[in-house]
């Protein structure tokens, strides 16, 4: 059993993030649960004090990828939700057992659907315990008479769609909410109860001091705009000015900061000189270094946006309630609520300025005993509510239950098949050599029951049978599900090997019927010998669910020598054949070591006729995973059995082994139009395409859309190149010469860049940067061929992103085609 957190906002060590997954992770492993966290790709630490970590996911629910004002939201929530369950559709089905836990401790809208679509694939009798914590505002609220009031209609409506998929048949997907308030409002939302789950982060206070505490707390965690990092160079020098008896704390980790953030982080960093009352930390701050900053102050103040945060939780406010330390808050939001709620101390401001934080500061102190004796009371009470331990209680209500059902449910097995209850292309049975056996017409009948979604195995053992040419040529169908036949020798006799995939619970009966070639009438014998079968075994599937099983489907093969260490040498290239089925996309896993492991090789795989770059992504042991999806077409057009070739290109000195080729069925589920009685429309034709056009989702080396930054003059739509050796992608269906006009913006004063089009001649360009304020163009003068084109870029030179390590070479604001 097995505890799994989902959490793309993982995406660093700075944060509530790994500290609100770290204290959920500690107390199951307390209980003697095993803990693994899948994270963002961008975290990359392997482990933490026993639990498990697996960079994952690509965005995070903080991502805003559409600025349109009018569809931005809808396109967003479409896109998102889409990714992450594609995303989810990747990681393995045998990290989900049925006796495990899958929680995800921070859902939005912009997630929540694609969640419960992947949840809602599992067989119900082999699914995990799913839990979802939804963290934000619900686009509802719940006027002072208890009535539903709706403020924001689009994410309103996004979690009441996802709400009514939680509800479709399949696996249960139970939802909590962050809180009370949130609570109330997802309750009033769905139309039934929604609790709140306890909250993991429930630090406590430190020993009571003789003297009241004059240290103000004026910010803690990442440099936000809308957490007010913007404001702090003004309130500073005031509250400093004002109140020259009290200490100010801050702590702002300015590491990911753009932009008028940025702007702020500068401006605080000269304060402390001019202002000795203000301690000042940066960067990310240890557990004990953090809880230390926040313990030992006597009020804290947040400066946040009034009307981001009006229905914005905050764990920062969280942890001075459990603390018992008396706030400053903006009134009229989630903070001032949540501090009334528990009963805290506070002071409610109006306004989104210094001038009115100061005044709501000042207001304050002379209340400070008051509010403190209030904080304490709250701290009280929160702190016997709230924590790790009463969150895995509240689970393990659930967990145990789900134990005990998942206990009572039949597994697959190695079980017989009895030969006497055969029927249909059997001849009676009879002793051979002491034993009890069979023998088998020209078209014989076996049917079993498999209610597994997993691929089964059944094995004649036959005592005997017409030569070699008979097996070679024998054919098994099952309806229209593809059957893999293989046999080998067993001393006199042979072992006959059947392999499908599981139909699952719902239709269990396999009806297998097989064609021999031939059969043969010995004399003085008036039937018709197939082939003697003395036992049947049906079971699992040896390798449904690994690598290099030749025949489970679906089912990859690798050709060659096995090295003496184990894997292939890639060398210039390796192969293998691939089965699988043409109606069910798959997921295509290349696992491969390179000595030395960095950096990683440039691959390629060759499939059907198409090409595609495979991204790697670092594992432990200077492994690198490279994944690609085969939709239906492709595996269609290649048949039942292609070939498939790996080409890598190591820098030099560099060995790259083949580690192993795996090849699964995509997870998750699809439902018809029809079947919610909609009619499905036509399918508009594709127009042609009339010329040149660039392809950033096949291209390499490239981050996503950003922007816009005002602040800079960066329109939105913009993309980092993020690698020195990048590929653009170039479709078009007429050959001839083209103009790529790249218009950018390059952080570096002078830049070289090598330009090398489909693997011909390289030509070399320099270019010439001002900054993210003044932008440029290159001309590439190129001549494409009809179809996929490559561009190969490689950069001498790039700057180090702070806070993500992303390597940031080049910002194209606008790419176009002309002659």
């Amino acid at each position: 059993m097995a505890l799994v957190i989902l959490d793309p906002n993982l995406e660093g060590e700075a944060g509530h993030h790994l500290a609100y997954d770290m204290a959920i992770a500690r107390e199951a492993m307390a209980r003697g649960e095993a803990v693994s966290i899948v994270a963002n790709r961008r975290f990359t630490t392997a482990a933490i004090d026993g639990v498990r970590f697996l960079p994952h996911f690509s965005t995070s629910t903080y991502a805003e990828l559409h600025p349109d004002p009018v569809t931005g939201a809808a396109d967003d929530w479409r896109l998102l939700n889409d990714l992450l369950q594609s995303e989810l559709a990747l990681l393995p089905r045998s990290e989900f057992r049925p006796g495990d836990a899958v929680l995800v401790p921070t859902a939005t809208e912009n997630h929540l659907a694609g969640y419960i679509g992947w949840m809602k694939g599992f067989d119900p009798l082999e699914a995990p315990l799913f839990l979802l914590h939804l963290m934000f505002s619900s686009g509802v609220t719940v006027d002072a008479e208890g009535r539903q009031v709706v403020e924001e209609p689009l994410r309103a409506l996004f979690y009441r769609l996802a709400e009514r998929a939680a509800l479709e048949a399949g696996p249960p997907v139970h939802l909590f909410a962050s809180g009370g308030q949130h609570a109330a409002e997802f309750s009033a939302l769905f139309g039934r109860p929604v609790p709140a789950h306890p909250l993991p982060i429930c630090p406590q206070p430190g020993p009571d001091h003789p003297e009241p505490l004059r240290r103000a707390l004026l910010f803690a965690g990442d440099a936000r705009v809308d957490k007010g990092v913007a404001l702090l160079p003004d309130l500073i020098p005031r509250l400093a000015s004002e109140h020259p008896d009290w200490r100010l704390v801050a702590h702002v980790n300015g590491n990911s900061a753009w932009g008028e953030a940025r702007a702020a982080v500068a401006a605080l960093q000269a304060l402390p000189e001019h202002w000795p009352a203000l301690e000042l930390a940066g960067g990310r701050l240890a557990r004990d270094d953090y809880r230390a900053l926040t313990r030992d102050v006597g009020i804290a103040l947040f400066p946040y946006d009034p009307v981001l945060y009006r229905r914005k939780s905050s764990g920062v406010l969280w942890e001075a309630i459990s603390l018992g330390t008396p706030v400053v808050v903006p009134a009229g939001t989630w903070l001032e609520n949540e501090a009334r709620y528990w009963g805290a101390g506070h002071v409610a401001y109006d306004g989104d300025s210094a001038e009115a934080i100061a005044a709501a500061f000042a207001t304050a102190l002379p209340r400070i005993g008051e509010l403190s004796a209030l904080s304490a009371e709250a701290g009280r009470r929160y702190r016997a509510a709230n924590g790790a331990g009463a969150l895995m209680d509240q689970i393990a209500g659930l967990w145990v239950r789900q134990k005990a059902a998942a206990s009572l449910v039949a597994r697959p097995a190695t079980m017989a098949v009895d030969l006497a209850r055969l029927d249909g292309g059997w001849h009676r049975m009879e002793q051979v050599e002491g034993r009890p056996a069979r023998w088998a017409t020209q078209e014989p009948v076996i049917a079993f029951d498999w209610p597994f979604d997993m691929p089964w195995q059944l094995d004649l053992t036959l005592l005997s049978f017409f030569g070699a040419e008979q097996l070679d040529r024998t054919e098994v169908r099952s309806g229209d599900q593809p059957i893999a036949v293989t046999w080998q020798r067993e001393g006199r006799g042979a072992r006959l090997t059947l392999r499908g995939p599981g139909p699952g619970r719902a239709r269990p009966r396999i009806d297998l019927r097989l064609r021999l070639p031939f059969t043969y009438r010995p004399q003085n014998e008036a039937r018709d010998l197939g082939v003697l079968v003395g036992d049947m075994q049906v079971g699992p599937a040896p390798g449904s669910g690994g690598a290099n099983d030749a025949t489970a489907l679906p089912a990859m093969r690798v050709d060659g020598m096995a090295a003496a260490g184990g894997g292939w040498a890639v060398a210039t290239g390796i192969g293998g054949e691939l089965m699988a089925m043409p109606d069910r996309p798959c997921l295509v896993a290349f696992r491969l070591r390179c000595d030395p492991a960095s950096p990683p090789p440039e691959v390629r795989v060759h499939l059907a006729g198409a090409t595609a770059a495979l991204p790697l992504s670092a594992e432990a042991g200077g492994c690198w995973l490279g994944t690609v999806t085969l939709p239906p077409a492709l595996l269609r057009a290649g048949g039942e059995r292609m070939r498939w070739n790996l080409q890598a290109e190591p820098v030099d000195g560099q060995a790259v082994t083949l580690l192993s080729a795996e090849v699964s069925v995509l997870a998750g589920t699809t439902r018809p139009a029809a079947a919610a009685g909609m009619a499905l429309p036509s399918p508009a034709p594709e127009p042609p395409l009339t010329g040149p056009r660039l392809r950033w989702d096949l291209s390499e080396g490239v981050g996503p859309v950003e922007g816009p930054f005002a602040e800079l003059g960066v329109p939105a739509g913009v993309r980092w190149i993020v690698a020195r050796t990048a590929q653009l992608a170039v479709e078009t269906n007429a050959a001839g010469p083209a103009r790529l006009t790249l218009r950018y913006r390059c952080l570096l004063p002078r830049l070289g860049m090598r330009v090398t089009l489909d693997g011909g001649a390289t030509s070399l360009v320099d270019i010439e940067g001002g900054g993210l304020r003044q932008a440029g163009e290159i001309e590439l003068d190129v001549t494409l061929r009809g179809g996929m084109n490559e561009i190969a870029l490689a950069f001498d030179g790039a700057v180090r992103e702070p806070g993500t390590g992303r390597d940031l070479v080049l910002l194209i604001e606008q790419a176009r085609f002309g002659t």
